[in-house]
């Protein structure tokens, strides 16, 4: 699973790691820039707080 959202700061992806069973919000420019989480909040609140 995997959708490009924008917010008013940045442009991001998140996609569902099923093998871990964890979100990742990368960057949609930059990939290397990431958060992770339980939960699709988790990863963008810990990828907003890196950015």
């Amino acid at each position: 699973m995997t959708f490009t959202n924008k917010n008013k700061f940045f442009q991001y992806t998140v996609t569902l790691d099923v093998s871990n069973n964890i979100f990742r919000a990368n960057l949609a420019d930059n990939s290397g820039i990431y958060g992770y989480g339980n939960t699709i909040e988790d990863a963008v609140k810990h990828l907003e707080s890196l950015v």
